[in-house]
Parts: structure tokens; C-alpha cells; sequence
């Protein structure tokens, strides 16, 4: 029997212990094992019945073990899986409740409750999209991506690695969001998104760029 190991122990693991104890498969293919987070076991309340396990530097995952990315920051979830991954641990996507469109191809990615999609889109590995996010037909996303709930991507939408979109933000048809740029809650963006700079507001205006 497979165990899951979560990967981050605050708010966004705590959604991702929860849509997996009602998937499908819980108690007949694999069962949760626990937690690992880089700052500890005290992270980790007890009212949550699950034990922290331990860093994700040092801890060596077993074969039987698979493993769910649950860290809202990119960068942050990036340095926490690159060690795992050194050690070949193996991640799965979790997908309860969300509806993707035909010959939509995806990684080892988090889709929070009643995510939709249209079809033909490509989502990458290790990224993090939060409930209720409407991505159109055609939308492209990268590694370690991270898409906060109620968010809207139209159609041909390019989001590339390490990229943050913000709650409630609406991104407008063919718009490409650049490598590690950050758009704010509620922005709506027309124009490309340069990789690195952080964006805000209505139309969305460049408030800071790396």
C-alpha cells in the first residue's frame, strides 16, 4: 500500500490533507502517512492526527511512499522539493473535484476544489492552482507555478516557471505572465507580464521589477 507525504504543513497542506481524505482511492490504494516542513514539528497542530516526519532536506523517502507539493511560495516550494527530488521521491497530482478539458496533459500538480479548464491546455510540474481558478482553452503553465483561488486565465494564456498569480486576478486572452513575475490580488492584466517584475491594480501597472 502507498503512503502520501505532504510537503508543507501550513494552510495549503492543510487543504491538501483534506482533499485527500475524501479522494476516491483514500483507505484502498494508499493511505497518509504525514508531513514534512522545514520549520518543524511544532508546525504541525495535533488536532490534524497526522505526525510531522520530518526536514525535507535530510529525509529519505521509502519506495512506497508518494508525495504531494503543498507550499504556496515558488521559490520557497522549490528549495523544499529540490533535495526530494535528488532522492528520487516520487510526486502525484491531486485533482478532487475539478473538471479539465480534453487532451489537457498536466505533471505532478495541486488542483485545489472545482478548478476548471478548457481543452489543449498544458500545466507543468510541482505547481500549486487553488480552488475555483478558471483557466481557458489553451492555457500554458509552468513549473512551480502558483495560482491562487478564483483566479481567471482566458484563453492562450502563457504562465511561465515560478510565477505568482494572486486571488481574484484576471488575466486577459494571450497574455504571457514571465518567469517569476508576481501579479496582485485582484489585478487585471492586458499586457504581458515581463519575468521578474511584480504587477498591480486596474489595468494592471508595474509596481516593481528584480
Amino acid at each position: 500500500m502507498k503512503k502520501i507525504v505532504i510537503v508543507g504543513a501550513g494552510g495549503l497542506g492543510r487543504q491538501a490533507l483534506a482533499q485527500l481524505q475524501i479522494d476516491f482511492s483514500h483507505g484502498v490504494d494508499w493511505v497518509i502517512d504525514g508531513f514534512l516542513d522545514e520549520r518543524g514539528a511544532d508546525v504541525v497542530p495535533e488536532s490534524l492526527y497526522y505526525p510531522w516526519l520530518g526536514y525535507p532536506e535530510t529525509f529519505v523517502p521509502e519506495s512506497n511512499q508518494l508525495f504531494v507539493a503543498a507550499i504556496g511560495d515558488p521559490a520557497s516550494r522549490q528549495k523544499q522539493l529540490a533535495p526530494l527530488l535528488a532522492k528520487n521521491a516520487e510526486f502525484i497530482s491531486v485533482r478532487t473535484r475539478c473538471i479539465l478539458g480534453a487532451r489537457t496533459q498536466y505533471g505532478p500538480t495541486f488542483f485545489g476544489y472545482n478548478v476548471s479548464c478548457g481543452v489543449d491546455c498544458r500545466i507543468g510540474a510541482y505547481s500549486f492552482i487553488d480552488q475555483e481558478a478558471l483557466l481557458g482553452h489553451d492555457v500554458v503553465i509552468g513549473d512551480f507555478v502558483h495560482i491562487g483561488p478564483r483566479c481567471t486565465l482566458a484563453g492562450h494564456v502563457h504562465v511561465e516557471d515560478g510565477a505568482q498569480i494572486h486571488s481574484g486576478a484576471l488575466i486577459a486572452r494571450g497574455v504571457r505572465i514571465g518567469a517569476g513575475a508576481v501579479v496582485g490580488m485582484g489585478a487585471v492584466v492586458f499586457k504581458d507580464v515581463a519575468a521578474g517584475a511584480t504587477v498591480a491594480g486596474n489595468p494592471a501597472r508595474v509596481v516593481f521589477q528584480k
